[in-house]
């Protein structure tokens, strides 16, 4: 199954213009949802809290409680639409080996029984090892990396991750020639080294159907200088270096492609390209493929109406519940001195979904609750819209850079959970 978005970095905020709730059967599990994010600690003993029935019903969701650890944001690569940007030297800093060893301890106690490490790049973390190691061995079934593969190359070190326990891999690779992926990921050299590392894993899955249990996958953030390219991308990885399971991500635009509209296209221009790709890998390919930050409102209506293809195509309907546990300093993303201009749907305001640890100066969440409260806005028109309860909303960076227009209310009989 797919796995959830990076978490990243920390924009504590919410937006002054969101729409207004609109009452919820709370009997109505797909949507279900309260009207706050909770408090600024858990009202009961743990880690986080998070609202119940915050992700959409679905058959297909691996039921097991999931944590995203960032062990540090130190990265091997440049992407020009990495969210995080230039972070700061206390935040490229790696998690101490103790703070790790104790924050997957924590977890575990709380019942997940899933967890990834996420960077920056999981696979420079000096004890990478170890923490895949120790998280087996106290009871985490499923141990997952999202990684930029690079170091994946090198065939004694992922040899070593899997004898330790890895039972999953994401990749992030963006394009399907060494032209496109290099210059996305600003690292020459960068598509050839990411190729070696996939074709390996697909190799030594093929020789051995007990590795990586959980699957390999190839990530992709779409983006404006990719997205036409994705039925190529899906033949490429496919057929060329023989992945089954893609997942294809609307770009996030902060940190780097904050502002930026050439790297964030318009919804209505990469929609047509994300239907050839859906209707490829059902059709022709018949392999795993998933999207996800696409508003409910901006899809066709004939794939909002088919209850299975929705469920299997759209990763909201799939993504593990997901907790996230970053180094935080307490603040926002704002950068020292910089503001916001008036009237920017990212506000500079504190989070209303993110626990603060002061002792651990760690920030812990959970992913849908983030993105549905702090990351993403609603526009007006979301008010009326009857998937209000379902839909996550809009990337705030979007919001900033094309405005509130163009999104619809969608009535709840048009779409498949009518018929669930």
């Amino acid at each position: 199954m797919a796995s959830p978005a990076p978490c990243g970095m920390l924009p504590a905020m919410s937006t002054v213009r969101a729409a207004p709730v609109p009452p919820v059967a709370p009997s109505d599990p797909p949507l279900g949802l309260p009207r706050s994010a909770g408090a600024a600690q858990p009202a009961v003993p743990g880690l986080i809290e998070a609202r119940p029935n915050n992700q959409p019903v679905s058959a297909l969701r691996d039921l097991r409680k999931n944590v995203e650890i960032n062990v540090g944001k130190a990265c091997n690569n440049r992407c020009v639409f990495c969210i995080d940007g230039l972070p700061k030297a206390e935040d490229r800093a790696y998690m101490p080996w103790p703070q790790m060893r104790a924050e997957l301890d924590r977890w575990a106690a709380e019942g997940y029984r899933s967890v990834g490490f996420l960077g920056g790049e999981p696979t420079t973390y000096p004890q990478i090892g170890e923490a895949v190691a120790h998280a087996r061995a106290i009871g985490f079934s499923r141990v997952a990396i999202a990684t930029n593969a690079t170091k994946l190359r090198l065939t004694h070190f992922t040899d070593r991750l899997l004898d330790a326990g890895l039972t999953r891999v994401t990749v992030s690779m963006h394009g399907h020639t060494a032209e496109l992926e290099d210059k996305l990921t600003r690292v020459p050299g960068n598509f050839h080294k990411k190729c070696e590392a996939l074709r390996y894993l697909v190799a030594r899955r093929r020789a051995d159907p007990t590795v990586l249990p959980d699957g390999l996958s190839v990530n992709i953030v779409l983006n404006g200088w990719n997205h036409a390219h994705l039925p190529q991308m899906l033949k490429f990885f496919y057929e060329t270096i023989g992945v089954d399971d893609l997942r294809a991500n609307y770009i996030r635009p902060e940190g780097y492609a904050e502002g930026d509209a050439s790297l964030t296209p318009r919804y209505a221009e990469v929609v047509p390209n994300l239907i050839k790709a859906i209707v490829l890998a059902e059709r022709h390919f018949k392999k795993v493929f998933t999207f996800g930050g696409f508003p409910m409102c901006v899809l066709p209506a004939p794939l909002r109406r088919d209850p299975e293809l929705l469920s299997r195509t759209m990763g909201e309907y799939r993504d593990l519940s997901t907790a996230c546990s970053v180094r935080s300093d307490g603040g926002d993303r704002v950068a020292p001195g910089k503001t916001f201009v008036d009237g920017s749907w990212v506000q500079h305001v504190k989070s209303s979904a993110v626990f603060f640890d002061e002792g651990e100066q760690r920030a812990r969440f959970n992913w849908q609750d983030r993105k549905r409260f702090d990351l993403k806005g609603h526009p007006e028109a979301c008010g009326a819209c009857e998937l209000f309860g379902v839909c996550e909303g809009v990337w705030k960076g979007y919001l900033d850079i094309w405005g509130a227009g163009g999104f619809q209310p969608v009535r709840l009989a048009d779409t498949a959970l009518a018929q669930r």
